[in-house]
C-alpha cells in the first residue's frame, strides 16, 4: 500500500469514516472493513479486470459487497479467527488467479468469498499456508508456531512503520497517524501487526476501548503468544517505546 502522500488516501480515510457516520455495530464494521479489503487486494491482483465498485456516497451497507461480506462474516462467526479473516480473502484471490491462469477473460466476483465452495477453498488453502508457516520450526522444534507468527509479525511491522513513519518513530507521529485515521486504516488492513498493538506502549496510550471496538481488536487473545522472547525482540526493534 502506498504511504500517506498517496492523493487517494482522502478517500479511503473518508471510507472509514463510514462505520462511525453510520453508527456500525461490530458485525457490520468486520463486514465493511472486508469489503475494503477485497476490493484492494482484487484491483492489485486483476488490475485490469472491471471490478464491482464500493459505494462512494450513501449508505454502504447497501452495496453488494458489503452484504456479500456481511454474510461471510455472519455465518462464519467462531468459525474463523479474528486475525484470520484478512487470510480468507488472500485465499480465495489466490485460488481465482490460479484457476484463471492464463484465460483472457477471468471472472472475478465478491460472490468467492461464500458457500461451500469458498469454505472448501478455504481449508486447503489454509493447510498449505499452515505447513509453509511450519517449516522454520524444523531447525528450532522448541519455538511453537503462535511465537514464530508473532515474531513474522513484529518484523512486517517494524518495516511498515519505520518505512511510513521514519526510523524508530515518536509518540508523536503516532497521535498524528491517530488523529488522520491512517492509524485505523493500517490496523483494518493488516498492515500492523495485533501482536504489536498487544505489546505497544503507545499503542496502549493512543487506543482506548471505544477505539479497539471499532477495529474488533482484543488483545488479549493474543497474549499467549506474547512471550518473554518476544517482548525482549520488541525491546530490539522498538527501543524508543518504554513502558
Amino acid at each position: 500500500m502506498k504511504t500517506s502522500d498517496d492523493p487517494k488516501d482522502g478517500d479511503k480515510n473518508m471510507k472509514f469514516d463510514a462505520i462511525v457516520d453510520y453508527q456500525m455495530n461490530e458485525l457490520e464494521t468486520r463486514a465493511y472493513t472486508l469489503s475494503l479489503i477485497w476490493h484492494e487486494r482484487a484491483r492489485k491482483m486483476f488490475p485490469n479486470y472491471s471490478h464491482q465498485k464500493i459505494k462512494k456516497s450513501g449508505d454502504p451497507r447497501t452495496g453488494l459487497i458489503f452484504k456479500i461480506c456481511y454474510k461471510l462474516v455472519r455465518e462464519t462467526q467462531g468459525l474463523l479467527e479474528e486475525t484470520d479473516y484478512i487470510l480468507y480473502v488472500r485465499a480465495q484471490l489466490d485460488v481465482l488467479r490460479h484457476v484463471n491462469e492464463g484465460k483472457r477473460d477471468p471472472l472475478i466476483s465478491p460472490n468467492c468469498l461464500v458457500g461451500d465452495k469458498a469454505w472448501k477453498r478455504w481449508k486447503l488453502w489454509k493447510r498449505k499456508f499452515d505447513e509453509a508457516m511450519a517449516k522454520p520450526m524444523e531447525n528450532n522444534q522448541s519455538t511453537p508456531a503462535g511465537v514464530i507468527k508473532a515474531l513474522h509479525g513484529l518484523e512486517q511491522t517494524r518495516e511498515f512503520l519505520f518505512k511510513n513513519l521514519g526510523p524508530n518513530p515518536s509518540y508523536e507521529k503516532f497521535q498524528e497517524a491517530f488523529l488522520t485515521k491512517n492509524l485505523f486504516r493500517w490496523i483494518n488492513f493488516g498492515k500492523i501487526s495485533p501482536y504489536y498493538i498487544a505489546i505497544s506502549p503507545f499503542m496502549k496510550e493512543i487506543l482506548k476501548t471505544e477505539d479497539l471496538k471499532k477495529i474488533n481488536f482484543d488483545p488479549k487473545l493474543y497474549e499467549p503468544c506474547i512471550t518473554k522472547e518476544v517482548r525482549d525482540k520488541f525491546k530490539i526493534m522498538f527501543p524508543q517505546e518504554k513502558e
